[in-house]
């Protein structure tokens, strides 16, 4: 297939797809492949009363866990830290005061960093996809039947911070199992590496964001609200997101904070691409860190989890078309498909729109695959 003719159809495809849904208003496709030279970034539909930018940030959702498990690792590779350290020896008496208990056991000592990056430390989560299911997962309750997602939504003003969140998933919510038995998706354990992170650097999170990833590569438009402001303000609005129909100013709700180290940065398609590739060649973590990070357990069907990445399996069987990298319950993806040698990143601002935008991925994956290899 021609490179024109490729480009044409997914520029046709993106519109399409926000076209033919209600729930969709806009939708932002950064394609890039060296070995087929390619590098297309697209965006198509609505935002904030203007037509949608390919330069627009957006919020990347559980994308920034990526970052999260990067930093760790970056720590890790500098000596500061080991995967199998305890969380016990960075982490407070107080926060982790009743964290695991099972039936009067008390698993905590046991947790591993490892653990929370590969999200087996059996604590519980509590990420929504509109109100539903964040693909097999349920949102976990209180007793009362209310959420952490319903108090942030109630309170849209305040400020969570991540000791706050932590303490609420031990008033409110069960571990689900002794640390290392299983794989289960957990907010949680990602603030408490958050306030790891804090505890080694000397930093506040956000701060280690800017110093380790930001500022070397780059990445000016990107930054962690309420917590920080962008190196450079963009010129062109924060597109919003969409929960089925409501929509969500991520500047101006901000008790999104509770996401913390999670999950709670603005992007743009560059500047996560620009991080991806950095980490995917190595610059970032040694390589065989970087092995490390990609031993996979099954977290969802066709989505395994390493620490802090995710591989998405659309066809088990097709080794050709696993991609690995980030996702966010705002239907925002970061991935690299190593076969086929192409990145995709994007995001189509919508929670309920998680499954669609897998079957969009693979189809961009098989498309970009007809394209004819570049002449070395």
């Amino acid at each position: 297939m021609e490179r024109q003719e490729a480009r044409s159809r997914l520029e046709s495809r993106l519109q399409s797809a926000v076209n033919d849904s209600p729930d969709l208003h806009s939708a932002y496709l950064l394609v890039h492949s060296d070995s087929r030279d390619l590098h297309w970034n697209l965006a198509t539909g609505q935002t904030e009363g203007i037509e949608a930018e390919p330069e627009q940030p957006y919020y990347a959702a559980s994308i920034g866990k990526t970052f999260t498990s990067t930093i760790v690792a970056m720590l890790a590779d500098d000596g500061q830290l080991n995967f199998d350290d305890p969380i016990s020896e960075y982490l407070s008496e107080s926060l982790l005061d009743g964290l695991h208990t099972i039936n009067g056991t008390d698993y905590t000592d046991e947790i591993r960093i490892h653990h929370l990056l590969g999200h087996t430390s059996g604590l519980p989560h509590s990420l929504p996809e509109g109100g539903k299911m964040f693909f097999n997962t349920r949102l976990e309750e209180s007793p009362e039947g209310n959420t952490l997602f319903d108090e942030m939504l109630e309170e849209p003003d305040r400020i969570w911070e991540p000791e706050e969140t932590i303490e609420w998933a031990k008033q409110n919510l069960e571990p689900h199992f002794p640390p290392g038995e299983d794989c289960y998706y957990s907010e949680f354990g990602y603030n408490l590496l958050g306030l790891l992170i804090e505890r080694v650097t000397g930093h506040p999170y956000h701060e280690a964001l800017a110093e380790f990833l930001f500022d070397p590569l780059a990445m000016e438009h990107s930054y962690l609200p309420p917590f920080s402001d962008p190196a450079v303000e963009s010129e062109l609005p924060t597109a919003p997101f969409y929960i089925d129909e409501t929509r969500i100013d991520v500047d101006d709700v901000r008790s999104l904070s509770a996401f913390y180290a999670g999950g709670q940065t603005v992007n743009t398609a560059e500047e996560l691409f620009r991080f991806h590739r950095a980490l995917v060649e190595g610059e970032l973590v040694a390589e065989e860190t970087l092995q490390e990070m990609q031993q996979w357990n099954k977290l969802w069907q066709g989505i395994d989890y390493g620490y802090g990445v995710v591989r998405i399996r659309p066809l088990p069987f097709l080794k050709r078309f696993h991609s690995w990298g980030g996702l966010g319950a705002s239907s925002a993806f970061m991935v690299y498909n190593p076969t086929i040698d192409v990145y995709l990143i994007g995001t189509f601002n919508q929670w309920s729109y998680m499954r669609k935008s897998m079957m969009f991925l693979f189809r961009t994956l098989r498309s970009i695959s007809k394209v004819e290899r570049s002449e070395q």
